[in-house]
């Protein structure tokens, strides 16, 4: 099933979103047998609201291919990544 993911992390450079943080994410999808592109580099943008003290954001928009029956566990795993602050997954075919 295809989704679209939005990920919010701490503002950190894009090198570092790049480099570190971001190729963690791509082997947990692979890990459990999907992949995800990124489909829009949004940048640095401030929050609606402050997040665990930060004001401001780093977006990324992203395509996700996964079984349907493994998307909690890479939830799961998303929610272990401390430098990602939000995220919010949607099935394609809703949007």
């Amino acid at each position: 099933m295809e989704y679209e993911l939005m990920l919010v992390f701490k503002p950190v450079t894009q090198e570092d979103i790049k480099e570190r943080v971001f190729p963690k994410i791509e082997k947990a999808s692979k890990d459990l047998g999907g992949s995800i592109k990124v489909r829009d580099n949004m940048g640095k943008r401030l929050l609606a609201y402050e997040i665990e003290g930060n004001k401001e954001g780093f977006y990324l928009l992203c395509d996700l291919t996964l079984d349907p029956s493994n998307l909690a566990k890479f939830e799961k795993k998303l929610s272990l990544n401390n430098d990602l602050l939000r995220s919010l997954n949607i099935r394609k075919d809703l949007v």
